[in-house]
C-alpha cells in the first residue's frame, strides 16, 4: 500500500496528515476552517484517497498559516506515498459546477511548477493559491489550473478541488511501468 504519515509543527500551526493513495475517498479529522474541510473532503472523494488530518493553528488571527501549512504537509505526504511506485504520471480533467468550469492538468514530474490561468483575476488574494503553492512545491508535481468560466468563488474553488482530485487520482494510479522516457522521476 502506498501510504505516508507527515507532520509539521511551527509556532503558528500543527498539521499531521495520514495519506493512503489506494483508498476509497474518505476524509477524516478535524479541520478548524469548515469551508476548507468541505473542499478537502471533495478532493479526497474524487481522488479516491483516504486522508486523516489533525490540524490546529492561529485561525483567530487568520487562516492563512494553517491553509498554507496544510498544503505543505499534504504535498510532502503525497511525495512520500507516490515516490517509490510506478504511476500513470499524466492526467487532465475538466469539471463544471453550475456556471464555473475548471480544468486541472497534472504531471507527477519531480519538477514543481504551478500555473493558474485566471484571466479575470477572480482568485487574486485567495487562500486556495497558498494551499496549491505549498502542495505543488512539496509534492514536486507540475500543475496547471485553468479557470475557463465562473463568477461564484465557492463554485470555482470547489470545481478546482474536484478537478484536481480527479486528475491526481488518475495520474497517481499504479501501473506496471513508470511513464518516463528517463526511466525515473526522482
Amino acid at each position: 500500500m502506498r501510504k505516508s504519515e507527515i507532520e509539521r509543527e511551527t509556532k503558528e500551526t500543527y498539521v499531521k496528515i495520514l495519506l493512503n493513495l489506494d483508498g476509497s475517498g474518505s476524509f477524516l479529522g478535524d479541520f478548524p476552517v469548515p469551508y476548507y474541510k468541505h473542499l478537502f473532503s471533495a478532493f479526497c472523494f474524487y481522488a479516491e484517497w483516504d486522508v486523516e488530518i489533525m490540524a490546529k493553528g492561529d485561525v483567530e488571527v487568520d487562516p492563512h498559516h494553517l491553509i498554507e501549512d496544510t498544503g505543505i504537509v499534504w504535498g510532502k505526504a503525497f511525495y512520500s506515498a507516490v515516490s517509490n511506485s510506478n504511476f500513470l504520471r499524466f492526467s487532465s480533467k475538466i469539471v463544471p459546477m453550475d456556471e464555473a468550469l475548471v480544468m486541472a492538468v497534472v504531471d507527477i514530474s519531480g519538477r514543481p511548477y504551478l500555473e493558474i490561468r485566471d484571466d479575470k483575476g477572480i482568485l487574486n488574494g485567495r487562500l486556495i493559491k497558498e494551499f496549491l503553492r505549498g502542495f505543488v512545491n512539496n509534492s514536486q508535481i507540475t500543475l496547471h489550473i485553468w479557470l475557463l468560466s465562473g463568477e461564484n468563488l465557492h463554485h470555482i474553488e470547489e470545481a478546482i478541488f474536484k478537478a484536481l482530485g480527479l486528475a491526481l487520482g488518475e495520474a497517481s494510479k499504479e501501473v506496471p511501468n513508470l511513464k518516463s522516457t528517463k526511466g525515473k522521476i526522482w
